[in-house]
């Protein structure tokens, strides 16, 4: 059975647990998150030195896995058994050689999930996304629980911040959103972290605008990667260069590499928008994967930079980042890496 990470913490609350759960994906962050529920909520504190395990899947076998499920609690209602990145999890849903090692192994899983020691609870993590048509899952369908955890793309990075805020009874502004989203990237972990800095300091109910953001995020309403996108895209020079120069001159609070990233994924959209033509604003944010509510700016781009330009600028991001990571060219600094794109944006 399909659960989502909030459908499997709310039942952690609520003590309704099914024996197995197996969670992978590449967005750590909803791994890491259920883990530490599983371990944290399932027994009360004084049961958990003789009735929790918490192992590595490199350091175990499936078959030392399953014989340590089949155990009984001491003194104890249930035992967890939380399993790390279980390797031989992802061996079997991928691997092809070694086929009959591989099939051992299925068959003691097949077996360990179609009869479940009632009193263990089994989590299995693996940091990877598995095919669901593998064996693996198949199992799983009668007495288990699947979590995918997927990376959030960028287009649902916002909602994603939105709902997380509102579940503490939070609202934040859209042109907020923005600029937490184009500051933080798509980390979860560290959007979550930041996040919980604002539902600790924000009253219930409040509406975290820029200003919050600024006094409890470090976030500055004037020089952020936000306010320098938006100049560049209004084609305001003068804001723009003012903005690079402060990058510039504090490059270690502003490093260039977030920079060239929301540069790279604003300027291939407005790409896009060059080649969707005359259709609705909806129809666009559809197309490119963005909210509605900003379909504007990257409109307003697409008007403000032709299409042979908007290719030099992608290309010019693409040469940035290369000196960032030392590919091409001299030692450059941040520094001149941040001035010298800002110029060649702007003016070439």
């Amino acid at each position: 059975m399909q659960q989502s990470a909030q459908e499997v913490l709310k039942d952690i609350k609520q003590k309704k647990l099914a024996p197995i759960y197996l969670l992978h994906g590449d967005e750590p962050y909803l791994i890491d998150q259920l883990v530490d529920a599983f371990e944290k909520q399932v027994l009360p504190e004084d049961q958990q030195s003789f009735n929790q395990f918490v192992l590595f899947g490199k350091d175990h076998s499936l078959g030392s896995i399953i014989a340590t499920a089949r155990r009984y609690p001491m003194m104890a209602e249930r035992q967890v058994v939380i399993v790390k990145e279980a390797a031989f999890i992802e061996a079997m849903a991928k691997a092809k050689e070694n086929a009959k090692a591989k099939e051992d192994d299925l068959m003691v899983w097949e077996d360990y999930c179609a009869n479940p020691t009632p009193s263990t609870l089994l989590v299995l993590t693996v940091k990877s996304l598995l095919s669901d048509k593998s064996k693996v899952f198949s199992a799983l369908v009668k007495h288990g629980v699947i979590v995918t955890s997927k990376k959030v793309s960028e287009d649902k990075l916002g909602a994603w911040l939105v709902d997380y805020l509102g579940q503490k009874g939070i609202k934040i502004q859209p042109s907020t959103v923005e600029l937490m989203v184009s500051y933080v990237g798509a980390d979860l972990s560290r959007m979550a972290h930041e996040a919980d800095k604002l539902a600790v300091n924000v009253p219930a109910g409040a509406e975290v605008g820029s200003a919050e953001v600024e006094k409890y995020i470090g976030i500055s309403r004037e020089y952020n990667y936000f306010e320098f996108q938006k100049a560049i895209i209004q084609r305001n020079t003068e804001k723009a260069q003012k903005i690079a120069f402060h990058f510039a001159e504090n490059a270690k609070q502003n490093p260039a590499a977030p920079m060239l990233v929301l540069l790279f994924n604003f300027f291939s959209k407005v790409l896009q928008v060059h080649d969707v033509g005359n259709v609705s604003d909806g129809e666009i944010a559809k197309l490119i994967g963005v909210n509605p509510y900003f379909v504007r700016d990257y409109t307003t781009a697409a008007r403000n930079y032709p299409l042979a330009k908007v290719v030099r600028i992608i290309e010019a991001v693409k040469n940035a980042d290369l000196k960032v990571k030392g590919v091409i060219g001299s030692a450059e600094t941040d520094r001149e890496i941040i001035l010298d794109l800002s110029f060649q944006i702007l003016h070439l």
